[in-house]
């Protein structure tokens, strides 16, 4: 995905500025002349990928291959947007070997490549539905007085990191030329799912109740998953200044007259 400086809402599936990442030909025509790419790209979700394992290693590897090789070629910088988590799932997995693919590029091949790992990024514009990502899917819900469905207890704990934050973070490395690192990008600060369920009804002020189901597969029981805030903070002086309560308040309100249109 290319950017002008400012914000930009990445789409998470397998298109870079309409180029699909498995036409290596169409994608590097689409990178000749480009001053960077942000490697935004993937299949999403850690219990659905398990129906598409190997689409998901397809798009998220090779196509991660296919856009590293087109830089090079193009002598042209990337930053790609990874993961933090390291669960056992097809979406975990194939993006953590996409990370060594950049390691590799890097290290072998000279190419200006950062990597980002990204934490649970939410905001306006993200879809929900098919993939059960937990800001919209609790949002959406919320919105209806619609039960707000928790894996396990509850009790797993998540870094949200608005996305005009996460943007600011990957455009900055490439603003001030920051190559070969791997960060974290998040706020450091755990928050529960239930916390988080009980903090959207509030601010949505909702009817819902909370139901607690089954662990999902693909995520171990009491997850945590948190950035190294420090991380970002010494490579491109820079700290999440969006809080969460802030953050939702802004998400709830665009959710209100878009929710449908974001369905997938």
């Amino acid at each position: 995905m290319l950017v002008e400086r400012g914000f930009t809402c990445a789409k998470s599936h397998d298109l870079i500025d309409g180029k699909d990442v498995l036409d290596f030909e169409s994608l590097m025509y689409g990178v000749m002349g480009c001053e960077v790419v942000f490697d935004c790209c993937g299949l999403l979700g850690s219990a659905e990928t398990f129906k598409h394992t190997w689409r998901t290693f397809e798009v998220n590897v090779k196509g991660t291959l296919n856009v590293l090789e087109a830089a090079r070629l193009a002598q042209v910088p990337v930053v790609f947007l990874s993961l933090k988590n390291e669960w056992h799932n097809p979406y975990m997995i194939s993006k953590r070997a996409a990370t060594e693919l950049c390691e590799m590029y890097r290290d072998y091949y000279g190419l200006r490549v950062s990597v980002v790992r990204g934490l649970n990024a939410y905001g306006p514009g993200q879809h929900w539905g098919s993939v059960r990502k937990v800001v919209p899917t609790f949002i959406v819900n919320a919105l209806q007085n619609k039960p707000l469905s928790i894996f396990g207890d509850g009790r797993q704990i998540v870094d949200l990191i608005h996305v005009n934050d996460l943007a600011e973070i990957m455009i900055r490395l490439y603003e001030r030329q920051c190559w070969g690192i791997v960060i974290d990008a998040g706020t450091g600060v755990p928050v529960t799912v239930l916390e988080l369920a009980r903090l959207i009804i509030e601010l949505s002020k909702s009817k819902s109740t909370i139901d607690f189901v089954p662990m999902r597969m693909g995520e171990p029981d009491r997850a945590i998953a948190i950035a190294d805030a420090t991380q970002a903070k010494a490579a491109v002086d820079y700290y999440p200044q969006i809080a969460l309560p802030d953050g939702l308040r802004s998400t709830i309100d665009w959710y209100r007259d878009n929710w449908e249109s974001m369905r997938t």
